[in-house]
């Protein structure tokens, strides 16, 4: 049901969002996730709203964790616009060596590979595998080198910073956490603390609880972690709130007693239009996937289909499939596939950490897009092509159906021959993908984020302190 428009009384006290979470993760990453960009968008809605521009704070957590310390806004935009804004595109799709050139234009092998060619294969299989996993190492050390060096220099230099910041705030101020803040492991006593002494409310949004429902998807420990972190913290939250109505049910479900209100879901608006060099991957025609390459995403399932399509037709009347990620979560077996099939001969290209910008020219330059997750919480990239006038393929599992607006055409991520018609058709059906692509653009309706602003801000106003 619409909650009405904001009433012109003052609002009693201040919005504090806890953002340790981005800050944690913009040490070591260059791209904004889905979770930071749902919470950095609400964000700005909550400052936009009238009376609230110098109503709102931002918090992280001290050095032992027990406490909040101020940061300030700015800080919180400039990272959040390095994220966004930060370009190091790149793309892979394949080699040249083996998915363009012909059998007798590769390269001869070199001495130091005759040599090894030369050993039993009880040496010479080992051996390359070490090799192989060696190679791993060296790629994820600079990463985790620079996580260290971050850290300790973090440290260093809020160790003085944040005991003179302190956070106090007033009776009936609210704090609210928006991203992913278990990673704490006693966030409920935070919390407490803060309820207790200084009589503050206390707002969580759950985006999704994935490691509860299928802990295979996730790595191994992870969902023991998470659910002791919602065993501690939803107690003493004052109010929760849900990404999809979905969420919601599956929270319920998994701790009853907890009633989850779902608020208002947005979408990423295009940024300013400008040239860049994503405008590179447009050679041919191309399907876009957007989304972290994790199992749960399920980027096998459409490998499976490309090389479907490829096999039942001609190569050349069959788009290339773009997707846009970079590895997460069990990913591997994904990359060995792509890799050893020399990314089914070049036409899959994997565009790693574009500009907002450069995602918004793959979006407008795709013939459509796909999202074959076996489940999320909401579904940005849904939203993101609705968003754009483009239509869109997308699973029929979690919240995908509620971000879809009855506008995008469902699969079952389990079923590839439905899926395989329902491609075939916008494929080589241009009346039909025509007739789609302007139904969501007639018919779509963008949903402001201050929507889920106002749903969260009026909703916690309203709980009475115990």
């Amino acid at each position: 049901m619409p909650v009405p428009p904001l009433s012109p009384a003052p609002l009693p006290g201040h919005v504090w969002f806890d953002v340790e979470d981005l800050l944690e993760y913009g040490r070591t990453n260059t791209r904004p996730s889905g979770i930071q960009r749902v919470a950095f968008e609400i964000q700005c809605a909550m400052r936009a709203l009238p009376g609230m521009a110098h109503r709102v704070g931002f918090l992280r957590h001290s050095l032992d964790g027990r406490r909040f310390v101020i940061v300030s806004g700015e800080e919180v935009d400039g990272l959040y616009r390095r994220l966004t804004t930060y370009s190091g595109l790149r793309k892979d799709q394949g080699s040249r060596e083996t998915g363009h050139a012909g059998a007798g234009e590769r390269a001869a092998p070199s001495l130091f590979r005759r040599l090894v060619l030369q050993l039993p294969a009880a040496v010479r299989v080992p051996l390359g595998q070490l090799a192989v996993h060696q190679r791993a190492v060296l790629r994820d050390m600079p990463p985790l080198v620079r996580g260290v060096l971050s850290v300790v220099r973090q440290a260093r230099r809020q160790d003085a910073g944040r005991v003179r910041r302190p956070f106090l705030p007033a009776p009936n101020d609210i704090i609210l956490a928006l991203g992913a803040p278990w990673a704490h492991p006693d966030y409920g006593a935070l919390i407490t603390h803060y309820r207790h002494h200084h009589g503050v409310k206390f707002g969580l949004l759950v985006h999704d609880i994935i490691p509860l429902l299928y802990p295979e998807w996730c790595p191994a420990g992870l969902p023991r972690v998470f659910r002791r972190w919602l065993t501690s913290t939803l107690p003493v939250t004052d109010q929760v709130f849900s990404v999809s109505t979905a969420t919601r049910h599956d929270l319920e479900k998994q701790f009853p007693g907890v009633a989850a209100q779902p608020v208002r879901m947005g979408a990423m608006s295009p940024p300013d239009r400008k040239a860049d060099d994503a405008a590179s991957v447009m050679d041919h025609p191309y399907v876009l996937s957007v989304g972290t390459l994790e199992v749960r995403k399920n980027h096998v399932f459409l490998f499976r289909l490309w090389r479907r399509l490829l096999s039942e037709h001609r190569p050349e009347d069959i788009p290339h499939l773009v997707l846009v990620g970079s590895p997460g979560w069990l990913a591997e077996d994904l990359m060995g596939q792509l890799r050893n099939s020399n990314f089914l001969e070049g036409h899959i290209t994997l565009i790693l950490r574009p500009s907002d910008a450069q995602l918004d020219t793959l979006y407008r330059h795709a013939l459509f897009t796909i999202v074959p997750s076996f489940y999320e919480g909401w579904g940005l990239p849904v939203s993101e092509s609705l968003t754009r006038g483009k239509a869109c393929l997308s699973s029929d599992r979690g919240a995908l159906v509620e971000a879809g607006q009855g506008l995008a055409v469902h699969f079952d991520p389990d079923n590839l021959n439905d899926v395989l018609e329902k491609i075939t058709r916008l494929i080589f059906g241009a009346e039909t993908l025509g007739e789609l692509t302007k139904r969501v653009e007639r018919d779509f309706r963008e949903t402001p984020w201050s929507f889920a602003a106002q749903d969260m801000l009026q909703m916690l106003c309203a709980v009475k302190q115990p």
